[in-house]
């Protein structure tokens, strides 16, 4: 995984289509998860861990919590930037945060927080995060990463 960025975040832009809405023109809560996984997504791009490599690979990540807090409503037609980080590093496990915001008015209209476990498809047990992630941002390791029962 060469080339890690300095901060370990990604930018993702999307736009808000009628199949994420209700019957009145507002984002549902399911289609934000999947702005999330879009997110998500791109951020293990960014550092290093390719969807194909993942779709092949042995090693994946696997989502064990999920938190997520809505603010304000996202409408039909609106343009959101997610902001993606990764904020702490464990030994199997790592915890990232995300915000979705409005291009247009700038507005936080949600956030996010998710723990993920790597896991070795193959003998279905815990392994080991990313060494290049340990290398490059030491900073994160073992730092504490809230859960709904913590907050």
């Amino acid at each position: 995984m060469p080339g890690l960025p300095k901060i370990p975040e990604s930018l993702t832009r999307v736009r808000v289509h009628y199949f994420d809405t209700d019957a009145a023109g507002v984002v549902h809560n399911l289609a934000y998860l999947r702005f999330v996984e879009i997110a998500r997504c791109d951020l293990a791009e960014c550092l290093g861990w390719t969807l194909r490599e993942m779709g092949s690979g042995r090693v994946v990540p696997v989502v064990v919590w999920t938190e997520i807090r809505y603010e304000k409503p996202a409408r039909l037609g609106d343009d959101l930037l997610i902001r993606a980080r990764l904020v702490s590093l464990e030994r199997a496990s790592f915890g990232i945060q995300l915000e979705i915001v409005s291009v247009e008015t700038g507005q936080r209209l949600a956030w996010c927080r998710q723990r993920l476990a790597c896991v070795d498809l193959l003998q279905g047990k815990p392994a080991r995060t990313p060494q290049a992630w340990r290398e490059a941002y030491p900073e994160l390791l073992g730092r504490p990463f809230r859960t709904g029962k913590d907050s």
